[in-house]
Formats: C-alpha cells, sequence, structure tokens
C-alpha cells in the first residue's frame, strides 16, 4: 500500500484547530459554569462584590445604666469605587461639584490632607508629620523626605489631572483623591466623603445621580456624650480613626489568627468579622482604649451587584453588629458632684501668689468602694470636652494647666501628712510604740547635728498615736522613723501599695517610694534626716491620687487591700448576654492586726470630728474619718522663685461601717484642710443614697 505523505503545514493547521475548539470549550464552560455566580437569569452579565460594613461601637454607661457615651445616627454620603467615573477628569469634575454643593449649604466634606495653602502658597499643616511622610512615600507620592510643600502640590496636579483647576480648587480635589487613597478606595471599601449632612443635601445627590455617578447616601454613627463630654473624660478617653500603624498591626494579626484557626471555617469568620477597615475608628486613650475589643463591633458583610444596564443592588450576607456595651462602676451624679466640688474649691482656695507667678489651679478627686476596689469617681481638673477634642486640640496641648492630663491617676505628689497613718501602722505592728505610748513634743526635733520642727512650729506635749494623728503631731512620727529606719517604713508602704502601680484598667503612674533604691537608680546617695522627712511624705515620696485612695480604703476595710478597677462588666447591645463580669481582686491580705487599724482610724476619727476638718465634716448624717496633708513646692516660673502648698485629704465613712474611701488634692491650696468641702459634698450624696441603691437593670431600656 501507497503511504501518504503529510504536509507539516497541514499537521500544524490541524493541532491549532483542535487547540482553538477546546480552548472554545473552555470559556463556554467557564462562562456558563464558574461563572454562574456572575449572571442573572436571563444570561445578562453582572458584576458582583462583598463590601465589609462596620458595626457601630458599644456605649458606656455607669453603674446604674446611665448613659456616658452613646452613638448618634448621621446621614452620611459616600462614594462607591463601582459605579464611580473611572476617567479621571470625569471623577474631578464629579468631586468639585460634591464640595461645592457642600459648601454652598455650608456643610463641612472630609478635609484631612496635610497640605494646606497660605495667600496661595503651599504648607505643610503643623504637627501632622506622620502624614506627611505618607504622602511623600512610595505608597502614594513616591517622593524623597525632603520634597518641600510646593513639590507635593505639582505632584498632586501632575498625579490627578488638576492642571485646569484654580489653586483652591486642585487643593480640594486632590484632598479627596489623597484621603481615598489613604483608606483604601475600593470596589469593596467605600470611601466617605461627608458625614452629619442635611436630608435636604441627601435628597440633591439623589435626584442628579445620573451625572453623581458612584455618590450613594448611607448611615453611620458619631460618638455623643453626656453634655459637652467633660464628665469623666479622662477617664473615658477618646477615639479617633485608625491609624496606618495601627491598621497594619492588627491586618497582621487578624492573618497569624486566622491562620491559626485554619480548618474553622465558623472560627476564621469571627476573626474576620473582627478586623479594621481603613476608615474605622480605635481607642486612642482611657475606657475606649482599653476596653476596645468588646467596644468594637463586628463587621457584616453587604453583596453588591451591578448588571450590565449599571443598576445596582445589595444585599446583606451578614448583617453588622454594634459593640458592647460597657458598665463602668463610676457613679454618674457622683462623678458629677465630685468634678463641680472640685472645680469650685479649686477657684476658691487656691494661693493666689502661685497663680500670679504661674502655678495653674489645678487638682483631683477619687472615691473607691472599700469594700469591693471599685472606683465610683475620679475627677481630674482642668478638664476637657470630648465632643470638640479635635478641634479644640491644638489649644488643650498646649494650655498651660495640661487639661488633657489625668492628674487622678497619671500624677504623683508629695504626701504631706496623709502618709502618718502609713508610718504609725509600721510604728505599732513593729512594737516600736504602743497605742498608748506617749511621746513629748517641744516642737523642736534634734536628730544629729540637724535640727526639724513640729508641724507649723506647735509645741504639742505628750501625744500618743492618736492625738497625734488629730493634732499631726511631726515629732511623734519622727521618733517611729529614727526607731525603723527607712527599710523597715518602706515595707509597710508597699503592703498599703504606696509607690506602685494599681493595675488599674487605664494609664497610671508607679509612684516613688523615698529610700535608698529610688536614690541608687537616680545615681545618689540616702542622706542624714531624709528617713525623718520620709516618715511625714516628703524626700522623694510621690504618690497618685488613686494610689492614696487604695490606702485608706485598705485601712478602713480591715487590712485588705482590693485591686482598684473601673468596668464592672460589658452586655451586648441588647443587654441579654454577658460578655465580661469582673469580681472584686485582692491585691494584698496585708494581717495588719485590728488593734493598730482602730488605733489609727481612732485619730482619723478625731481629724475629722475633733480638730482640723470639723467645721467641714464634722455634722454630716454619718460619721467620717479622714488625714489632712499639705506638701511644699518650690518653682522657678518665667525666672522667678515660686512657692506653693499642695493641700490632700484622704477619708473613709461611714465610720461604723466603711463604704467609701475618698481623696481630694488640691495643688496650691495652702492647707489640707481646705480640701475638705469636697469630701463633704461626696459624703453627703452619697449617705443619701445608702436606703435607696437602684441597681443596673439588663433590660432594652436604660435607666435615668
Amino acid at each position: 500500500m501507497k503511504r501518504i505523505k503529510t504536509e507539516p503545514r497541514v499537521v500544524f493547521l490541524f493541532v491549532l484547530s483542535v487547540l482553538v475548539f477546546f480552548g472554545f470549550c473552555l470559556l463556554l464552560y467557564y462562562n456558563q459554569v464558574a461563572k454562574a455566580k456572575e449572571t442573572t437569569g436571563d444570561g445578562s452579565a453582572v458584576r458582583t462584590y462583598d463590601v465589609a460594613v462596620a458595626g457601630n461601637r458599644g456605649e458606656i454607661l455607669d453603674k446604674n445604666g446611665n448613659t456616658f457615651v452613646y452613638n448618634e445616627q448621621l446621614n452620611t454620603i459616600i462614594i462607591n469605587a463601582i459605579t464611580f467615573p473611572d476617567d479621571m477628569d470625569q471623577g474631578n469634575a464629579v468631586l468639585l461639584s460634591m464640595i461645592r454643593r457642600l459648601e454652598a449649604e455650608n456643610e463641612e466634606w472630609i478635609d484631612k490632607m496635610p497640605l494646606l495653602l497660605e495667600n496661595g502658597a503651599p504648607v505643610f499643616e503643623e504637627d501632622r508629620e506622620t502624614d506627611v511622610r505618607w504622602m511623600k512615600s512610595q505608597d502614594f507620592l513616591y517622593m524623597n523626605e525632603y520634597a518641600t510643600a510646593e513639590n507635593c502640590m505639582q505632584a498632586l496636579i501632575e498625579k490627578f489631572g488638576l492642571s485646569g483647576f484654580s489653586a483652591e480648587e486642585a487643593r480640594k480635589i486632590a484632598s479627596v483623591r489623597y484621603n481615598m487613597a489613604r483608606t483604601g478606595f475600593s470596589a469593596t471599601a467605600p470611601y466617605t466623603f461627608a458625614e452629619g449632612v442635611s436630608v435636604k443635601t441627601i435628597s440633591y445627590f439623589k435626584e442628579n445621580n445620573e451625572f453623581y455617578r458612584g455618590v450613594e447616601a448611607s448611615v453611620t454613627s458619631e460618638r455623643k456624650y453626656v453634655g459637652d463630654g467633660r464628665t469623666a473624660a479622662h477617664v473615658l478617653g477618646i477615639v479617633g480613626g485608625i491609624s496606618e500603624e495601627e491598621y497594619e498591626e492588627n491586618l497582621a494579626k487578624t492573618e497569624a489568627d486566622k491562620k491559626a484557626a485554619a480548618g474553622d471555617e465558623e472560627q476564621q469568620a469571627l476573626i474576620e468579622s473582627k478586623r479594621y477597615l481603613p476608615t474605622d475608628d480605635i481607642g486612642k486613650s482611657g475606657l475606649e482604649q482599653a476596653m476596645e475589643p468588646y467596644l468594637k463591633g463586628t463587621n457584616g458583610i453587604k453583596t453588591v451587584t451591578i448588571d450590565n444596564n449599571g443598576m445596582l443592588s445589595e444585599e446583606y450576607k451578614r448583617a453588622p453588629k454594634t459593640g458592647g456595651s460597657v458598665i463602668t462602676t463610676l457613679d454618674l451624679p457622683m462623678q458629677q458632684i465630685a468634678e463641680k466640688s472640685l472645680r469650685n474649691r479649686i477657684m476658691a482656695v487656691t494661693q493666689q501668689t502661685a497663680i500670679a507667678g504661674g502655678m495653674m489651679p489645678a487638682g483631683a478627686v477619687v472615691v473607691e468602694d472599700v469594700n469591693t476596689g471599685a472606683v465610683l469617681a475620679s475627677a481630674s481638673y482642668p478638664d476637657f470636652p470630648l465632643a470638640s477634642y479635635y478641634e479644640d486640640y491644638d489649644k488643650l496641648s498646649k494650655d498651660a494647666g495640661k487639661p488633657l492630663w489625668n492628674r487622678a491617676f497619671q500624677s504623683g505628689y508629695s504626701p504631706g501628712s496623709t502618709m502618718k497613718p502609713a508610718t504609725a501602722i509600721a510604728g505599732l505592728e513593729e512594737g516600736a510604740v504602743t497605742p498608748d505610748t506617749e511621746v513629748y513634743c517641744s516642737g523642736i526635733y534634734e536628730y544629729y547635728d540637724q535640727t526639724f520642727v513640729c508641724y507649723n512650729k506647735t509645741a504639742h506635749g505628750a501625744v500618743n498615736v492618736k492625738t497625734a494623728l488629730a493634732q499631726s503631731c511631726n515629732i511623734y512620727f519622727f521618733n517611729i522613723a529614727n526607731k525603723l529606719g527607712i527599710q523597715k517604713l518602706n515595707s509597710y508602704s508597699s503592703l498599703l501599695g504606696l509607690g506602685e502601680k494599681t493595675g488599674i484598667e487605664i494609664a497610671e503612674t508607679g509612684g516613688i517610694l523615698a529610700g535608698y533604691e529610688y536614690r541608687q537608680s537616680i545615681g545618689k546617695g540616702w542622706l542624714i534626716g531624709e528617713t525623718l522627712l520620709a516618715s511625714i511624705g516628703q524626700s522623694d515620696n510621690s504618690f497618685s491620687a488613686l494610689q492614696l485612695t487604695n490606702y485608706c480604703a485598705t485601712i478602713a476595710n480591715g487590712g485588705t487591700r482590693y485591686k482598684p478597677y473601673l468596668v464592672s462588666k460589658v452586655l451586648s447591645a441588647d443587654y441579654n448576654e454577658v460578655l465580661y463580669e469582673r469580681e472584686p481582686e485582692i491585691a494584698m491580705e496585708t494581717n495588719i492586726r485590728a488593734s493598730t487599724l482602730n488605733a489609727v482610724k481612732e485619730g482619723m476619727y478625731m481629724v475629722a470630728n475633733v480638730t482640723s476638718c470639723r467645721p467641714y465634716l464634722g455634722d454630716l448624717e454619718y460619721k467620717v474619718a479622714c488625714k489632712t496633708g499639705t506638701a511644699e513646692k518650690t518653682r522657678i516660673l518665667n525666672g522667678r522663685r515660686v512657692e506653693g502648698t499642695d493641700g490632700f485629704l484622704i477619708a473613709f465613712g461611714p465610720y461604723e461601717n466603711p463604704q467609701i474611701a475618698i481623696t481630694v488634692v488640691v495643688e496650691n491650696a495652702g492647707s489640707g484642710a481646705s480640701t475638705a468641702q469636697v469630701a463633704a459634698d461626696i459624703f453627703e450624696y452619697y449617705f443619701s443614697t445608702l436606703n435607696y441603691v437602684q441597681p443596673f437593670q439588663n433590660t432594652n431600656t436604660l435607666l435615668g
């Protein structure tokens, strides 16, 4: 048989035909099967996108359900990348028209670009170094670090085709484009253009939706506060937009957690729902930061579908959920009374000479439940309004009174004679004195070649522990210090929690306990006579108002030191589920003898009802006990030497059955007794509630 010769060209064409045929089959399969989710029932092409939708932030309430922080719904204008013009010129025209419309209605649009125009010239906004670095980075403009504002503005004009606009118009459009890039604007991440706009503005964009392609209305929430947000501002803290570093850190953690949960789809979905979006707010300080994992809402997923006619539809795969409701230990009425009384007292008693010299009026109050460690009130003055924090920040950050600083938890104060109960406890427990031991006070104490004087240079005569506390006799406590030494004194101060962090949920100072260790840490030695000064709250001793309150509470309740706390529980948004609950935690059982504590408490009772504080505390409904303190300070301000005296008070009550402990600090007050009126106001409120306490109710209706 004759073999037929096959031409190479014929073979090539045959193979090519086969490949085309199989390619067509694969394409047909892909379009009809693999892309089934992207076609409608009648076969018309569609696009679908899953978009994350942030859940609302949880609320913060007081112990009885009164609201401190809540959310208010806002009309919001968003831009959807799916239908927003891809053409740069068309997009710029839409953005400029949107900006003009809002400005004509006196409404604000989100303008966060750190580049401004001053007299027509580009300049970088002050205190925006991080944002300027990002603008110049390879993620955006890809410019050198030394690029000027003029360089950046020109790069923005070139990048976004803005040469045909005026300088002001170009800067505004560039600001929107900048923020779009910063927040990851994409089909799955719509851009928030403006919040809190009117229904009139929403209607205008809807009525002209053919031009305003991709411009949509939404509803978001804004953080709102009791009044202007001054109440408990330092405790509650602030929220702000998530930073690039915070976002990247959370993203990395989310991916790591999902990897660890490989194979568990339900757990992975839960982890993903807690992921932060580039447009999210996050707690920056206070309880907003400490309770962030509970306050953050759970993201939902919205499926956006657009058909070949440009018609868009939306459907939730998973609805977003509001974050948990944080129930604090604070008592809202008590908090307001503490703040008002502190403010009034500071204005009334602050030494005019200190103010004239530049020392600012300031102070703090802390109230603690002596039997649990729950903080019932915490005031710091000067304060600030949370509602306008960002608008006021430049002014607040430069204010000489440092209103952003939480003096109740973060300031360390030389405690003065409020230290004397701790010294008395050390002396009684170590046998240096007994409750009946008398020490003669001539007003002068000779120690080696040094002479120390009694408080107010008074000769008290024979005093025991009770009368020494009542009259604040320095000589009595010098005697104890001389017998025990600083190490032994400090062992009892530490037992009572002085000079160390309490472990509360938000930022606090550790303070300083005067002694060898601290002096060594700063490269200095302990001098003769320092032990005597430390025993009466001077030398290097520095404690927070919170530490002093906790120390007073430990004395009041019989020697159990609790760990202070600000959050009692977290409930689901509908209050039907307990997400977190805090039980009182014992930090230390001091095992101090009852006889020792009783002797100290009797001396403190005399201060409140017999001696210096009787005019303020002696006529309350229930008897109380307290100890005052003063601490002199000298500062060089504006080239001048200025002297002031801080006033302190620690107190507890009722005396027979202690329930609360209070510390009051008034800087430049002149005396400790002058602060007692603040404690009196708080005690009066608290005693009025003893016969009626309104507990938190797990219902859908908030109290009061």
